[in-house]
């Protein structure tokens, strides 16, 4: 880790306000929670987007090229981690898996990629599932391979929708050049 004249290695302890200047010429500033001499890395406690939030940021002290400023600690630094709510961590988790299992539902199998393509144009506008190879649209309206606007079929009385999807479906594939 390089060191500027200004900032005597005595100041980069714990508790310590630091700004660092990284290799890649990024300015990171924050407080010095932790240092691991084992992997050569820095703990940095930065503000957050808004009050109460913090970042915590790991950083390998070999990408720190210089230290802009350093200031000790006003007390001894005694590191408190906050308080983790567990249940609003397993609520974010649900969600997260029930989002990545939503976005699975939304990738075919066995497709072709620009049948992946058509499929996520209708679904920007229209909810879309996959059942099979055939894309399925608001539950109504069924495109079948070759994705063409011939090869949708709906019943009679969804024609409209069958007409919206069929429009969709040829303006993408003008779009795309097949």
């Amino acid at each position: 880790m390089a060191q500027e004249a200004g900032a005597p290695r005595d100041e980069l302890v714990a508790g310590a306000n630091v700004a660092l200047r990284t290799t890649f010429g990024e300015l990171v500033e924050g407080m010095i929670y932790g240092f691991d001499k084992s992997t050569n890395c820095l703990l940095l406690k930065e503000a957050g987007a808004h009050n109460g939030v913090a970042t915590l940021r790991f950083l390998k002290a070999a990408y720190v090229s210089e230290i802009v400023s350093a200031s000790r600690p006003p007390a001894p630094f005694e590191p408190q981690l906050p308080h983790v709510d567990l249940e609003r961590c397993r609520k974010r988790e649900e969600r997260a898996l029930a989002s990545a299992a939503a976005e699975a539902g939304r990738v075919g199998e066995g497709v072709t990629k620009e049948a992946q393509t058509l499929f996520d144009s209708l679904h920007k506008t229209m909810p879309c599932r996959w059942k099979g190879k055939t894309i399925v649209v608001l539950g109504e309206v069924h495109v079948q391979e070759p994705y063409t606007p011939e090869a949708s079929t709906a019943d009679a009385e969804h024609k409209a929708t069958l007409q919206r999807v069929q429009k969709v479906l040829s303006a993408e594939r003008a779009r795309l050049g097949i």
